[in-house]
């Protein structure tokens, strides 16, 4: 299993967007093309923690994630699982990957983000897809990062607008927020 859609939906309207701290993707001369997570403001907050039972909320980190472009097949940087409250979602689609079994050492890609840390890229030659979901605004999915996913934007679509609330884990991976979010009836 590689992701789960929550059975309640939740809006998130009222939120501020701070500083960015991290970005994968590449700059050209039409700009940023790629992920952004940023810091974020808003009066949701507790609402949005409300998924985890209190005493484990100190292991989740709140940002936004602001997508415009493509995202290559990778597995997170330091994060194990996160829960995303999906804004926008720009028609994308979310693919989840199995290495193939004949493949012992996927290729490295001809570039790696220089942000990227525990994470890698992966090459799709190297992958079968295992499953894949287009979110709606209002869906919350929480999801198997440290597997490898990509978000595809639709074919005839340059640019897109996808934004998420994300609830990241370095501590508890993905069985572990199951658990969690089956103790507090999110599941």
């Amino acid at each position: 299993m590689y992701l789960i859609k929550l059975k309640h939906n939740f809006d998130i309207s009222d939120y501020v967007v701070n500083e960015t701290f991290v970005s994968y993707g590449i700059t050209d001369d039409t700009g940023f093309k790629g992920v952004k997570y940023s810091a974020i403001d808003t009066p949701s907050k507790l609402k949005i923690f409300s998924l985890i039972p209190e005493e484990y909320r100190q292991y989740f980190n709140i940002s936004v994630m602001e997508i415009n472009w493509t995202i290559p097949p990778h597995t997170d940087s330091n994060i194990t699982a996160t829960i995303n409250f999906y804004i926008k979602t720009g028609n994308c689609t979310t693919h989840f990957y199995k290495l193939k079994s004949e493949i012992k050492e996927p290729k490295i890609p001809a570039w790696k983000p220089s942000s990227q840390t525990t994470g890698r890229m992966f090459s799709l030659d190297d992958l079968d897809e295992v499953d894949k979901f287009n979110a709606n605004p209002g869906e919350i999915y929480l999801l198997d990062v440290s597997k490898p996913h990509s978000v595809r934007r639709p074919p005839d679509v340059m640019y897109v607008d996808r934004v998420a609330i994300c609830l990241q884990s370095k501590k508890f991976n993905f069985n572990e927020t199951i658990k969690l979010l089956e103790a507090t009836g999110n599941l």
